[in-house]
């Protein structure tokens, strides 16, 4: 939930559940990083699903976060995911977080029929943009986040949320 302090700054007093949360989510990532760097064939091993998986995971778990901030100010979501960070894709890191939280839930759904509807194609677009391709597309997404190799959603994605909530805070006080 998002609080203005007296000094006008915003507060995210639930972002250290959702830390805690994504730490975990971390440390399963970087233990299949170990393991798919041991594999002769990460892929047939499995490991690239579950990485992806826990992606997956991460993603819905901040678009929870987001949505529980905005209904507790009662902000628009369409507006308040304008504002904040751009991601190198030139969307707001914002809506590629949603994106991507869409994206887990949908996109089996949407391939097995060979049918994305139209309330998806905006994310199946921001996805795209950034991935290329379906495969591993969060692994991508994940990746964008960051200037190094490491997939890590606090180190990554965090920042952004941060950053997001100082600029909703600033545009409504």
């Amino acid at each position: 939930m998002l609080l203005i302090s007296e000094n006008g700054s915003g507060v995210d007093c639930e972002l250290g559940r959702l830390y805690e949360l994504l730490e975990l989510l971390d440390s399963k990532l970087h233990e299949i990083e170990k393991c798919i760097s041991e594999s002769i064939d990460p892929e047939s091993d499995g490991l690239l699903d579950r990485g992806e998986y826990f992606i997956g995971v991460g993603f819905v778990a901040i678009q929870q976060h987001l949505t529980d901030s905005l209904i507790a100010k009662g902000i628009n979501k369409k507006e308040a995911y304008s504002v904040g960070p751009i991601h190198s894709s030139g969307v707001p890191s914002i809506w590629v977080i949603n994106a991507a939280a869409n994206w887990w839930k949908h996109e089996a759904e949407w391939f097995k029929n060979n049918n994305v509807p139209k309330a998806g194609e905006k994310t199946e677009e921001i996805i795209m943009g950034i991935s290329n391709h379906k495969d591993y597309a969060l692994s991508n997404v994940l990746a964008s986040f960051s200037d190094s190799q490491c997939l890590s959603l606090t180190k990554n994605v965090i920042p952004h949320i941060e950053e997001w909530a100082k600029a909703l805070c600033v545009e409504n006080p």
